[in-house]
């Protein structure tokens, strides 16, 4: 595989704090919003091969293989909000990282690519330079939503911030506007779980 030697572009970056803190936004109707921009770009800063990155949402990876997908395959191992990793190799297609002494490969597909968010900025919605912001915010939700957390799955109550933190943000291609109420989760390549929110932002339903 071809590394890409150069730290990842300031134009090919999204931050997935920036998803966090827009479910904080406030709309010109007074209601709270989770309409961030996922598609602005910031500066990587330090983002490279040999680099540490911090999981800023709880990752859900393929256990058999050691693969995440940019597509945030909601499926059985997790691995915590925080979890340490070190990218090893930069290509166009896949970015390896080792986790506790194992690799993992970090894949973009079709779909995410034909949404216009390129496998960096896909990257940037899980990863950062520090998980510490997002170890803040979970403390200051509440309980439902830390229960969430903690077991990586959506339960009636939560509120959009707490969802994003249990799980990732949706697939941008099925759910290009955090503003909507209705999420669509990706449990594995053949089954997907759409997620009703009320005009608060809390969890009402999960479809299945």
């Amino acid at each position: 595989m071809k590394a890409i030697k150069t730290m990842l572009t300031a134009s090919a970056v999204v931050v997935a704090t920036a998803a966090l803190s827009g479910c904080n936004m406030t709309s010109s109707s007074g209601t709270s919003s989770a309409a961030a921009d996922t598609n602005s770009a910031v500066p990587a800063q330090g983002f490279a091969e040999g680099a540490k990155v911090y999981a800023i949402v709880n990752l859900h990876s393929d256990s058999p293989k050691n693969k995440l997908y940019a597509m945030n395959y909601q499926l059985p191992k997790m691995l915590p909000i925080c979890s340490e990793f070190v990218i090893q190799d930069i290509s166009t297609k896949v970015i390896e990282l080792t986790y506790k002494g194992l690799e993992y490969d970090y894949v973009w597909d079709g779909h995410t690519k034909k949404a216009g968010q390129s496998l960096e900025e896909n990257f940037m919605l899980f990863f950062g330079e520090s998980c510490d912001e997002a170890k803040a915010k979970v403390k200051t939700l509440s309980e439902v939503d830390q229960k969430g957390i903690k077991r990586g799955k959506p339960i009636v109550g939560m509120t959009k911030e707490g969802v994003l933190l249990a799980m990732g943000r949706p697939p941008i291609h099925a759910t290009p506007d955090l503003e909507g109420d209705l999420w669509t989760y990706w449990i594995n390549r053949w089954v997907r779980h759409i997620l009703e929110f009320n005009d608060k932002g809390e969890l009402v339903k999960v479809i299945k």
